[in-house]
């Protein structure tokens, strides 16, 4: 990790952020209406100047972005195969041409990670090379903690 960055822990997951980026958290009560299962769920945002990662944990699994997508907003869509850092995962997305929307979802063990890069600005946000090359970073980052516990840092 470099001098300009810092680590973030999501659940079991790692990611390494540039310095210049705002990290916050929304917890989302459970409604009554849930029935039997009351949970409160926990929304990420890292802030990157004219764009925006959400994230969230998740037990689903890698093949539910697909049905997701399907059902929310296309139709039969591709969600190629990834793998960073030995953890398994799917993506789908691309840079505009209206809009800035990438999915991400890795899963390793029982959690998954679900990340999603927004632009801000609708409906036309064109990135920059160095802005893409710092999203990529990002990703190329992720690690899952019991593969490394070696770099966890001693707790307080």
């Amino acid at each position: 990790m470099g001098e300009g960055q810092f680590r973030v822990d999501l659940g079991p997951y790692w990611l390494t952020l540039p310095r210049n980026a705002e990290v916050s958290a929304e917890v989302s009560r459970p409604s009554s209406s849930l029935g039997t299962y009351q949970i409160a769920l926990t929304h990420w945002i890292v802030q990157l100047g004219r764009f925006q990662f959400f994230a969230h944990l998740s037990t689903k699994e890698l093949s539910e972005l697909k049905s997701f997508i399907d059902y929310t907003t296309k139709s039969d869509v591709i969600t190629p195969s990834i793998t960073v850092n030995g953890v398994q995962g799917v993506t789908h997305g691309d840079y505009g041409p209206n809009r800035t929307w990438i999915d991400w979802w890795f899963k390793k063990g029982d959690v998954a990670l679900c990340l999603c890069l927004q632009s801000k600005a609708f409906p036309v946000t064109i990135p920059a090379e160095a802005e893409i090359a710092e999203h990529k970073a990002i990703i190329a980052s992720i690690k899952y903690s019991k593969d490394f516990p070696h770099e966890r840092p001693p707790h307080n």
